[in-house]
């Protein structure tokens, strides 16, 4: 019976999804304790990979998988998985592409809209009997007639353009492949050859693209000098696409207005890092693409393509296999 091996530990609600998108004939297992260590122990006697979470797909891991047959992803990124130690095993890699890319965009335009209107600073402030209408009230701003510069324009960008052109705002972006005249047109988006072209222009910058070695900490304090003032910063992507000292001191200066962080550079975040202790901050857990109803379609769509794969019904696989 093949063995499926969740490489990070689910338990309550997501695991019992999990558990139930799992056909007859398979086994299915998530860690105990969500370590390396545990990971090494568990790979054994995996046939595949179900990967989730931060642990690494290192070189001693797959050393001690001599079953494996294939990587899975429950979502697209890619940065805990060593591309080497891979394919020199000749393991085929498979995306989630898409599957919760709805979710990510909305949570994205709620951060943006969050952000303008100060929410959470006014919802403690009327919480604890702070009752300043006015005052309050012009310290917000509206999405519409603003730039909202992306870096990244994949499926998740796409939805989140196409919802700030609904709001009425102004779209720019960047990627390494230019969307096409009509998709353009269609969304109201605007193309600009490099990340420091759109950053004079940026009301608001949102972070779409994955995360490489020639993008880490490409928000930093010299690209910060290069943003508007009160410009606002929001990122879905990978944390380390910031470097988050640079943001601190840009945000406690006011030269950036407030950002609205759902990933960071370190995952959990670390207990003293400075940013939870800024009111012009706002942070989630990572949970952008983690809907009740993108959660339920990222599981089944994966453990549906490594039952695909192991019965090589190869014209029924809906996810990407990539190439590392």
């Amino acid at each position: 019976m093949p063995k499926i091996l969740h490489t990070y530990r689910y338990t309550g609600t997501p695991w019992e999804i999990l558990k139930s998108v799992v056909p007859d004939g398979y086994t299915i297992k998530t860690l105990d304790c969500p370590t390396q260590e545990q990971l090494v122990k568990e790979a054994i006697d995996a046939d595949y990979f179900l990967v989730s979470g931060r642990l690494l797909i290192n070189e001693e891991v797959l050393a001690n998988a001599p079953k494996l047959k294939m990587i899975q992803r429950t979502g697209v990124g890619i940065d805990m998985l060593d591309k080497e130690a891979i394919k020199r095993r000749n393991i085929p890699v498979y995306v989630n592409a898409g599957v919760n890319a709805r979710s990510v965009a909305e949570h994205t335009v709620t951060l943006i809209l969050s952000c303008l209107k100060n929410l959470p600073l006014i919802s403690t402030n009327v919480k604890n009997g702070i009752w300043k209408k006015q005052e309050t009230g012009v310290s917000c701003n509206e999405l519409y007639g603003k730039t909202v510069a992306m870096i990244g324009m994949g499926n998740i960008g796409r939805i989140t353009a196409g919802i700030l052109h609904a709001f009425g705002a102004n779209v720019i972006y960047t990627d390494i492949v230019r969307q096409s005249e009509d998709v353009e047109k269609s969304l109201g988006i605007s193309f600009r050859a490099s990340f420091d072209e759109m950053l004079p222009d940026a009301d608001i910058l949102s972070f779409h693209c994955p995360l490489t070695d020639q993008n880490q900490k490409i928000l930093n304090a010299e690209s910060i000098r290069k943003m508007k003032d009160n410009a606002i910063v929001v990122n879905t992507a990978r944390g380390k696409l910031i470097d988050e000292e640079a943001l601190y001191k840009a945000l406690i200066s006011g030269r950036i207005r407030a950002a609205g962080l759902d990933v960071h550079y370190e995952e959990p975040m670390l207990e003293n890092n400075p940013l939870k202790t800024l009111d012009n901050v706002i942070l989630t857990p990572h949970i952008a693409g983690l809907s009740f109803e993108s959660f339920q379609n990222m599981m089944k769509n994966a453990v549906e393509n490594i039952v695909a794969f192991d019965r090589r019904d190869f014209e029924i696989i809906k996810n990407k296999e990539i190439r590392l």
